[in-house]
C-alpha cells in the first residue's frame, strides 16, 4: 500500500516558510484600520484639492508640488507626527495666503470666476486638510492608549 503523496499546493505552502507580508502594510495609510485610515484618506484628498485650486489659475510657484509632497507623505509615512507637520503647513498656507494682498483680493472678486472659485477651492483644501489632519492625530493618540 503506498502512503498518499502531498499535492503541489501542499508542497509550495511548506517551502513558502513564513506568510509573506502585505506591501500596504508599508505605508500609513496600510498599517491604519477604520476611522483612522479615512481621515488620513481625507487629509490626502484635501491636499491634493487644495494643490488642484493652486494649479487652476497658472502656474505662480512650487505650491502644488508642496502640496502634492504633503500628501504623498500623508500617504506613504507612517512617522507618528506627520499628521500635525500637515497641519502646521497648512496653517501657514492658510495665514500666509489671507496676508497676501494679491491672493486675499481674489477671494473677493466673484466676477472673475476661475480665481475665485480656484482661491476658495485652496482654502478649503487647507482648512479641510488641517481639521482631518488633526483629528487623525488625536485618534491614533487615542487608539494607541
Amino acid at each position: 500500500m503506498a502512503l498518499p503523496t502531498p499535492s503541489d499546493d501542499q508542497r509550495s505552502r511548506d517551502r513558502a516558510g513564513p506568510p509573506r507580508r502585505d506591501r500596504a502594510a508599508r505605508t500609513a495609510i496600510g498599517r491604519a484600520h477604520g476611522r483612522h485610515r479615512i481621515l488620513l484618506l481625507a487629509t490626502c484628498t484635501a491636499l491634493v484639492l487644495a494643490a488642484v485650486g493652486d494649479e487652476a489659475p497658472g502656474y505662480d510657484g512650487p505650491g502644488p508640488f508642496i502640496d502634492l509632497a504633503l500628501a504623498a507623505l500623508v500617504a506613504l509615512a507612517w512617522w507618528r507626527w506627520v499628521p500635525l507637520l500637515v497641519v502646521a503647513a497648512s496653517a501657514f498656507f492658510l495665514v500666509g495666503g489671507l496676508a497676501t494682498p494679491a491672493f486675499a483680493t481674489r477671494l473677493t472678486q466673484p466676477d472673475h470666476v476661475l480665481e475665485f472659485t480656484a482661491g476658495w477651492l485652496q482654502m478649503l483644501g487647507f482648512a479641510a486638510a488641517a481639521v482631518f489632519a488633526l483629528a487623525s492625530a488625536v485618534h491614533a493618540r487615542r487608539a494607541s492608549r
